[in-house]
């Protein structure tokens, strides 16, 4: 993977004057936009279905509507617009379907930028065969439609079309507003933590409470949601508060022990005859938190005889009076259909953590 700086440079974005050029989206008409088109380019209309994502079970429409390149010079340039209609119970994040994208446009991993609701962008790429060449991914959400951007290049070519990669990208206006009724329609919920205080959050409507039980004088509570739009109930996630002991300090919170316990504990009310060996992959800090409330992020891997993998994430926020926080479970991304319910769930958890940002912490 590319440093930071190197993927701050080649995922930039800047803006510039926009073109006289508005190309057409049929059958996505909140997808119509203006930019700083590359002069160079001549565009022609080339619609195709898009099939090689379906295993994924996200989208229900997906076509290339327009093809972009200068005809002496393909090798160089080639830029190729999407629509995409998405299930709305199965919403991802932007760059997790760059994620996705990749994993067919590239498979290298460049880098990855972005972590919002409505846009997102992952650099991939192949450098094996001989064709070292790079691909930018640039997804937008809007509502239940993507626009897809795929900009690829020779590696050699990079640096110089960098300028005006960035400007086409940063510049990207939409000529239409368009509702997000996926956001607009979050059901919001409170969990009463043992210290007396709330955490309120927000969850699709599809999740649905599986168990709920404040602390109510107990040193824990706890609230269970189900992915009720999967019929293979695949995914959980459960929010915690677990009180911190009289004259402990938080800062000393075992949150590796706490992330896998919760989960554990997940597995048990879920999956009673399963059992599993977990296989730690990562930890990782969140940012916008204050140093105060120390936090860290593990993810897993979970494998049990005879059940398909699974992952197992958790994060939790060492307050003064109680550690609170998320345990969820759902596929592990062995294959495009696990990567597409790993995907709703990495949405359903960035919902937990801003919620958690916005109450306990410092805002990014």
């Amino acid at each position: 993977m590319a440093d930071e700086d190197q993927i701050s440079a080649d995922l930039g974005r800047e803006k510039a004057a926009l073109s006289d050029l508005e190309l057409a989206m049929p059958g996505f008409p909140t997808l119509v936009f203006r930019t700083a088109f590359p002069e160079q380019l001549d565009w022609f209309d080339n619609e195709e279905e898009v099939t090689e994502f379906a295993e994924s079970a996200l989208f229900t429409e997906f076509r290339r509507l327009w093809l972009g390149y200068e005809p002496a010079e393909r090798d160089k340039l080639e830029i190729s617009i999407y629509g995409a209609r998405i299930i709305p119970e199965r919403v991802a994040l932007p760059a997790d379907y760059g994620r996705l994208f990749a994993s067919k446009w590239g498979p290298d991993n460049f880098g990855v930028d972005g972590n919002q609701f409505d846009f997102g962008e992952v650099l991939t790429g192949e450098t094996t065969s001989g064709f070292d060449w790079r691909v930018r991914i640039s997804v937008w959400r809007r509502g239940d439609a993507l626009l897809i951007i795929r900009a690829r290049t020779n590696a050699d070519e990079l640096e110089r079309l960098r300028p005006q990669l960035a400007a086409f990208i940063g510049s990207l206006e939409f000529t239409e507003p368009a509702d997000d009724p996926i956001m607009a329609g979050l059901v919001r919920h409170s969990i009463t933590l043992p210290s007396g205080a709330t955490f309120d959050y927000g969850l699709p409507p599809h999740w649905k409470v599986f168990t709920d039980a404040d602390a109510g004088g107990r040193p824990i509570a706890a609230a269970v949601y189900l992915d009720r739009a999967d019929q293979g109930g695949n995914s959980a996630i459960g929010i915690f508060g677990i009180t911190v002991p009289e004259g402990a300090k938080a800062a000393d919170a075992p949150l590796r022990d706490i992330a896998s316990g919760t989960s554990d504990l997940l597995l048990e009310n879920l999956l009673p005859e399963v059992k599993t060996t977990r296989r730690p992959m990562q930890e990782d800090n969140i940012s916008g938190f204050r140093p105060d409330t120390p936090g860290m992020l593990f993810l897993d891997r979970l494998d049990a005889p005879e059940h398909r993998p699974m992952g197992a994430a958790g994060f939790f926020l060492a307050l003064p009076t109680d550690v609170v926080g998320y345990s969820a479970i759902t596929a592990y991304p062995t294959d495009q259909e696990a990567m597409g319910l790993l995907m709703h769930a990495n949405f359903i958890q960035r919902l937990v953590v801003d919620d958690l940002r916005r109450q306990f912490g410092a805002s990014e």
